[in-house]
């Protein structure tokens, strides 16, 4: 059995205190987990501002186990579909890799293969986009069909046609990716993709697979930004592994993590 904290959206900063004091009492207890991996908007702003990126990356330093992530939109800029905020490019793509390490991966965990991949890449037509393509068919295509693989990825990749008809265009990764990750994932065993983004905590059943979607560990939104479609909770995710492909997930909210929501409890940095 392999334990992973699973940690997303700590959004920080030296600029943003309640997030720094969430994080440390968020990840008091890594010396018990095997791996951390965090899934993305690691920084408040490191898109527009790379000592977020450099803060956070000392952060990530200090903990005591290993750790892997995967970038956000608010680390490297959104799809270039989505309008509200920066857009992903080459140069803060690059920073990404030069101040945090690879956008994409592979990790093995006990039994499991862990796969990161840079969702914020999706339908940019950068250079990057296309060698992650390639890469990640190529690292599929090498696993057993007997080996669990878990998808990390910061946008959900998956919901029933319906919730995706109704959903804001920034929540779920963009197609086509969505369904040529679909695609992929039918050649290999792949019972579990984490994802964050959503500031909810959310176990989704879909097809044959479960979407495993990570709570925040700075704040959640309120009703009046955004709906509920899951547990509007800061903490992270205790994940066991076990050596038969079981996943055993618990939302976790550590001693000294604050309920904060977003505009009632600390200002929006967004505005």
């Amino acid at each position: 059995m392999s334990r992973v904290l699973v940690v997303s959206d700590s959004h920080l900063s030296a600029r943003a205190p309640a997030a720094i004091t969430n994080w440390v009492a968020a990840t008091a207890q890594t010396r018990r987990c095997d791996l951390v991996i965090h899934v993305g908007d690691l920084t408040l702003n490191g898109a527009e501002n790379p000592d977020d990126l450099e803060y956070a990356r000392d952060l990530l330093d200090a903990l005591p186990v290993p750790w892997v992530a995967v970038p956000g939109n608010h680390d490297v800029g959104d799809n270039p579909a989505i309008l509200d905020g920066p857009v992903v490019t080459k140069d803060r793509r690059d920073l990404w890799v030069d101040r945090i390490g690879a956008d994409h991966w592979f990790v093995e965990v006990g039994e499991w293969v862990a796969v990161g991949i840079n969702a914020q890449l999706f339908g940019s037509g950068l250079g990057a986009e296309a060698e992650q393509w390639t890469w990640l068919e190529e690292c599929l295509a090498t696993q057993s069909r007997h080996r669990p693989v878990l998808l990390v990825v910061h946008k959900p990749v998956a919901a029933p046609e319906g919730e995706l008809a109704v959903a804001p265009s920034h929540r779920f990764a963009p197609e086509p990716a969505r369904s040529r990750i679909a695609a992929l994932l039918s050649a290999v065993h792949c019972p579990l993709v984490l994802s964050g983004h959503v500031h909810q905590y959310r176990a989704l059943d879909h097809g044959d697979r479960r979407h495993l979607w990570a709570p925040t560990t700075w704040a959640v939104l309120p009703e009046r930004m955004q709906k509920s479609v899951g547990l509007k909770r800061c903490g992270v995710v205790a994940l066991d592994l076990g050596p038969d492909a079981t996943a055993m997930a618990e939302l976790v909210e550590p001693p000294g993590v604050a309920q904060l929501t977003l505009a009632h409890d600390i200002p929006n940095p967004y505005d």
